[in-house]
C-alpha cells in the first residue's frame, strides 16, 4: 500500500510525464505546421492528388544560392495565413531547379524564385517571379485563381497609371516576358527605351540600367531583342560620326555597347572621330577607364592642362557644397559622394602623366589633389595609379610626400 508521500511522488511522475507528452505533441504540431504547406511528393504524384482533391499544384522553383528564395522561406512560407491558404487550395512542392532540370526546362524557368501555379493537367495558370511578402503573395495567388494572371494584373496597373507611364509599361513588359510572350514584351520594352524619357524625365536612370538589362536578358533566347539593341546602337553611332554632339546620343551609344558586351567599339568610335573634334574630347572623358586600360595616355590628356581640369573639378565641388547650409545633413552626404569623384578625376590624369613619364607635372598634380584631400584613401588611389602606369618613382613619391 502506497504511503501518502509515495502517492504524491507517483502522482507527480504521472503529471510530469503527461506534461512532457503534451509539450512534445505541441512541438511536433508546430514542426508539422511549418514543414507544411510543402509535400515531398513527385510532381506527377502531386498532380494526381491535386486532381483528386480539386486543387492546383504550386511549385516553388528555387536554387541553393538564391537570396530572394531564402527570404521567401523565412517569411512568406512560414506565415500562418499563407500555410492555411495553400493547405486549402494547393498541393505545394519546393523543387531545386538545378536538380529537377527536366521539369525546370519544361516550364522554361529562367529566374529564381519562380512560383508556378499549375492545373492538375500540367497547364500553367500563372507564375510569380521574384520575392513576395505574405500579403502580396496571397493577393496574387487569389487573383490568379480567380482568372487574373500576372499579365492581366500588370495590364490593369498600366491602365490605371496611364499608358505613357514607362515604369508601369516596363513592368507589363516583364510580365509578358515571364509568360514567354517575347515579341509583345520586346515591343513594350522598346517603347520604354525609345519614348520613356519623353513621358517621364525621371526614367533616365532606370532606362539605361534595369531596362537595358531586361532587354539583354530577353535576347538570350529571343535574338530579335539583341538585334533591336544593335540597331539602336548603330543609329546613334551614325549620328555621332556625322557630327552630332548631343549628350544623350553619346550616353545612349556607350550604354548600348556596354549592354551588348561590345565596349571595344567605344575605342573604335573614338578613333573614327576627327582629332580636332570637340566630340572626341567628350567621348574621351566618358571612356577614360578603357583608355587607361589600353595605356593610351596621350588620348586621355588630349592636350589639356591636367592641373587646370582638376582645378575646375574642385571649383564645381566647392560651389555645389556652398549651395547647401552647413547644418543641413544633405551637405555631409553630398560631400561624401562627390569628394571621391573629384579625386578619381584627378587620379586619371595623374596616371596618364605617370604613364608618359612626365613626372614633374605629375608631382604638381599630386600635390594639388592631396591639398584637396589628404586622406589615406586618396594616397592609396594615387599610388595604385602610378603602379599601373609602371612608374615606381611616382608611387613612392605619393606615399611619402
Amino acid at each position: 500500500m502506497l504511503s501518502i508521500a509515495g502517492f504524491r511522488k507517483a502522482l507527480h511522475r504521472e503529471v510530469l510525464m503527461k506534461t512532457r507528452l503534451v509539450s512534445a505533441g505541441l512541438c511536433l504540431a508546430a514542426l508539422n505546421l511549418f514543414a507544411e504547406p510543402f509535400s515531398d511528393l513527385s510532381f506527377d504524384a502531386a498532380s494526381k492528388r491535386a486532381e483528386q482533391m480539386g486543387k492546383i499544384v504550386l511549385v516553388d522553383f528555387y536554387t541553393t544560392w538564391c537570396g530572394p528564395c531564402k527570404m521567401l522561406d523565412k517569411t512568406t512560407w512560414t506565415d500562418a495565413e499563407v500555410i492555411k491558404l495553400l493547405q486549402q487550395k494547393a498541393v505545394a512542392l519546393r523543387l531545386d531547379a538545378e536538380i529537377e532540370t527536366n521539369l525546370a526546362t519544361r516550364y522554361k524557368i529562367e529566374a529564381y524564385p519562380s512560383v508556378l501555379l499549375i492545373k492538375p493537367d500540367g497547364t500553367e495558370l500563372d507564375r510569380l517571379v521574384g520575392y513576395r511578402d505574405a500579403k502580396t503573395f496571397m493577393a496574387d495567388f487569389n487573383a490568379a485563381l480567380s482568372g487574373k494572371d500576372s499579365v492581366t494584373r500588370a495590364k490593369e496597373a498600366l491602365t490605371a497609371a496611364g499608358t505613357n507611364d514607362p515604369m508601369a509599361r516596363m513592368k507589363y513588359a516583364t510580365s509578358l516576358a515571364q509568360k514567354g510572350r517575347d515579341a509583345e514584351a520586346l515591343e513594350e520594352y522598346l517603347w520604354c527605351f525609345d519614348y520613356g524619357l519623353e513621358a517621364s524625365p525621371s526614367f533616365s536612370g532606370v532606362r539605361l540600367s534595369f531596362l537595358l538589362s531586361d532587354i539583354k536578358n530577353l535576347g538570350v533566347h529571343y535574338p530579335a531583342a539583341k538585334k533591336a539593341l544593335e540597331t539602336r546602337r548603330d543609329e546613334r553611332q551614325a549620328k555621332m560620326l556625322a557630327g552630332s554632339a548631343d549628350p544623350r546620343t553619346i550616353i545612349d551609344l556607350l550604354s548600348l555597347n556596354g549592354t551588348l558586351d561590345q565596349k571595344e567599339k567605344d575605342l573604335a568610335l573614338f578613333d573614327a572621330l576627327p582629332a580636332a573634334s570637340p566630340l572626341r574630347e567628350k567621348v574621351s572623358g566618358m571612356i577614360t577607364d578603357q583608355l587607361l586600360e589600353a595605356k593610351r595616355y596621350a588620348d586621355i590628356l588630349g592636350g589639356q592642362d591636367a592641373k587646370a581640369v582638376f582645378g575646375k573639378q574642385v571649383d564645381q565641388f566647392n560651389q555645389m557644397l556652398s549651395s547647401i547650409p552647413k547644418d543641413n545633413p544633405v551637405r555631409g552626404q553630398m560631400e561624401k559622394g562627390l569628394r571621391p569623384y573629384a579625386v578619381a578625376t584627378g587620379a586619371h590624369f595623374f596616371e596618364a602623366l605617370a604613364g608618359l613619364k612626365r613626372n614633374e607635372e605629375a608631382r604638381e598634380l599630386a600635390q594639388q589633389i592631396l591639398k584637396f584631400d589628404a586622406s589615406a584613401d586618396t594616397r592609396a588611389t594615387l599610388a595604385k595609379a602610378a603602379d599601373r602606369a609602371g612608374n615606381a618613382e611616382l608611387a613612392q613619391y605619393v606615399n611619402h610626400e
